[in-house]
């Protein structure tokens, strides 16, 4: 399980995009990954990997908008993890 080093806000540099319908006291964050119909969700304590759910009301509703990263998850993740964002809840 990967958990999050930094505030959840530091994750916009990115490309991540807050959730919409959440308090922003909570500090949620989402990434579209086309490849793959992936999200990557985000908070300051939580880091998740999820499949697109058109039907998620934190999230945008087109899978093909503007906001789609075209990197595969893994991609997404091995960069926040060189970038010292994320790291393994066993640590």
């Amino acid at each position: 399980m990967l958990r999050p080093k930094v505030k959840a806000s530091e994750f916009k540099k990115f490309g991540f995009k807050r959730c919409k319908g959440i308090p922003k006291e909570s500090e949620c964050y989402y990434l579209c990954i086309a490849r793959g119909c992936k999200m990557l969700f985000v908070s300051d304590s939580y880091f998740g990997v999820n499949d697109w759910d058109k039907n998620d009301p934190r999230i945008h509703k087109d899978a093909n908008c503007r906001y789609r990263d075209k990197r595969t998850a893994l991609d997404v993740i091995y960069e926040l993890i060189k970038a010292d964002m994320l790291k393994s809840e066993w640590e």
